[in-house]
């Protein structure tokens, strides 16, 4: 534990030190690298003869054409080319600026170079084939790394723009997604309490508490992306008797609700399978029957809705699923996607619908 605590204090600066485009990341980040690579090129090639000193003064020489190469390509090549996704043109332009660097950098250096620590070299050609060809390979081993570098920092950051957008992509069609359930919800409400206003019915006032409590848990106790289950049965609990009231003798609205841990769910996700076989299911002209079951064993949750059909049942088949329905299996990809099952079982006279939710 001591030792995940002292290398989560030192993570974040590493990653700024890596990561970050501060001068004072930077700078040092830079220095260390081109003194690696110095370095580290001096110890070669020295080792062939074991003249350290002059193999110091000639990896200095030949630093400039490194430099130009490395720095052109970092803050104008891959910028202008990489970035916007031009990647022949950026790869075409890599290799011309890599033999214009080669031709008029490092082989003039190489000319100035060669009279002073080279007496034998006596037949040096500028533009030699080979030659060039040689030097390219060796100037470009400086390139490498930074290249890599910026191409892993590049991908990173996109990878993060890309969940950053995701992110707000999937809160800003969960809000919609809410948003519009809540209005196709109220309007079915208010239309019930309006006709038991026009019956002059007892009721109606036992319905306005109602609706007022729902309209609290809907407003304060929901803004949430999780509620507990207890909490969300009691919504879909008070839902239910709302309907009843509006319901004559001919209806039968069963709901039963069993349930052995309180897990959290997300908010008016079962609501629409609700809602959907009120508004399809119940007829007064006709006996109608509803019956639901919520059952939470542990971790899963299975809902079970069952409705029978109004008599003109066959002219809601183009809405049959309704606004909410729609809603609810895009919240489901969401919120739980490959952590649910959804069936439909549907006959002339009835419609069933069987949800199972990993609560986890």
């Amino acid at each position: 534990m001591r030792f995940y605590a002292y290398f989560s204090v030192l993570r974040l600066p590493m990653t700024n030190f890596f990561y970050s485009n501060q001068l004072k990341y930077r700078i040092p980040r830079h220095l260390i690298y081109w003194l690696g690579f110095y370095f580290s090129l001096v110890l070669i090639w020295s080792s062939t003869n074991h003249n350290f000193q002059v193999h110091l003064l000639i990896q200095a020489a030949l630093l400039p054409a490194r430099l130009f190469l490395v720095y052109g390509t970092i803050y104008f090549l891959i910028p202008k080319f990489y970035f916007k996704k031009n990647l022949l043109v950026f790869g075409i332009s890599y290799l011309i600026w890599l033999i214009l660097v080669t031709i008029f950098i490092q082989r003039p250096m190489w000319a100035l170079t060669i009279p002073i620590f080279f007496h034998e070299w006596t037949n040096y050609e500028m533009f030699n084939f080979l030659e060039i060809m040689g030097n390219i390979f060796d100037i470009n081993r400086a390139a490498i790394i930074p290249i890599i570098f910026v191409f892993v920092r590049f991908y990173n950051r996109e990878q993060k723009r890309t969940l950053t957008l995701e992110r707000e992509q999937f809160k800003s069609e969960l809000t919609q997604l809410r948003n519009q359930i809540h209005p196709h919800f109220l309007f079915n409400t208010l239309n019930n309490l309006y006709s038991l206003i026009i019956k002059k019915s007892d009721a109606a006032e036992d319905a306005l508490i109602r609706l007022s409590g729902l309209m609290r848990y809907m407003l304060y106790e929901a803004n949430v992306p999780k509620v507990s289950l207890s909490k969300e049965i009691e919504y879909l609990r008070n839902y239910i008797d709302l309907e009843k009231l509006r319901l004559n003798n001919t209806n039968t609205i069963h709901f039963t609700t069993s349930m052995n841990k309180d897990n959290e769910i997300a908010p008016f996700i079962l609501m629409p399978f609700v809602e959907n076989a009120f508004k399809h299911g119940i007829s007064n002209d006709k006996k109608s029957s509803i019956e639901i079951s919520v059952k939470a064993d542990k971790d899963v949750l299975t809902m079970s809705v069952y409705n029978t059909k109004k008599i003109n049942a066959h002219k809601d088949q183009g809405e049959k699923i309704g606004v909410g329905m729609v809603n609810v299996k895009k919240r489901l990809e969401l919120l739980y996607k490959d952590n649910y099952e959804l069936h439909k079982e549907e006959t002339d006279s009835y419609y069933k619908v069987i949800l199972k939710l990993n609560l986890i």
